[in-house]
């Protein structure tokens, strides 16, 4: 059956369209693979650095004492690689410390503290410490879901400082003034508000006051 010139040129432009669509098509796939390819790098890195980080703290945390109560004063002089656990958000990390804490690729390893502010002590001072709340990273992303009452650990050098958040505020992003020295023990936890948004106009901060101080538990070793 013979098929005429218009129908032979429909057909060829069909054919062609389809062609092109399925190029599309895999190129779209291509595209959302490559993605997610990233993302799963991205996630990797955050465990790999995260375990780095872990083990330098381990170095410092897993000694025991021969008292049964810490001291009534104790002042980290120097910065030590700290573990920052916040069961209510479940949140369970080991900070960075000694750079600038603006640096991006310090702040994609973990929570990292402002040089400006203070080393955790028992006589007074602000720890305080910044954290991602979007991308990959997310490590503050529930920072707005504290209490107050709610409980801050921060374990370094053996000991554990247990902080009781005192209140959740947001502040404008050039206002820093929570970072300052305070005449008591307290941490302070800053991110950016609102969550995944890049360079925001506001800072949630997070505010604990020192309750106590215990030894850091030490974690049985894992089973070879």
């Amino acid at each position: 059956m013979s098929v005429s010139r218009r129908e032979a040129r429909r057909k060829r432009k069909v054919a062609g369209s389809t062609k092109v669509y399925r190029i599309l098509a895999a190129l779209l796939i291509i595209a959302g693979l490559s993605v997610l390819g990233y993302a799963g790098f991205q996630r990797l890195m955050v465990g790999y650095n995260q375990a780095k980080l872990r083990a330098a703290y381990e170095v410092t945390a897993g000694f025991r004492h021969l008292v049964e109560e810490p001291p009534e004063t104790i002042i980290i002089s120097e910065w030590q690689p700290m573990r920052l656990i916040i069961p209510a958000i479940e949140v369970d990390l080991v900070t960075v410390g000694g750079g600038d804490v603006f640096n991006k690729a310090l702040l994609d390893q973990g929570p990292t503290h402002f040089q400006m502010s203070d080393l955790p002590n028992t006589e007074g001072g602000n720890v305080a410490f910044a954290g991602h709340r979007a991308g990959r990273w997310n490590f503050f992303l529930n920072l707005n879901k504290l209490d107050e009452g709610d409980e801050i650990y921060l374990d370094v050098g053996g000991y554990r400082f247990i902080y009781q958040v005192e209140w959740v505020r947001v502040f404008d992003k050039y206002d820093w003034s929570p970072l300052d020295t305070t005449v008591y023990p307290a941490i302070t936890l800053q991110t950016c508000e609102p969550p995944h948004v890049s360079n925001p106009d506001w800072r949630l901060m997070a505010r604990g006051a020192l309750s106590k101080v215990i030894f850091a538990p030490i974690e049985a070793p894992e089973a070879n």
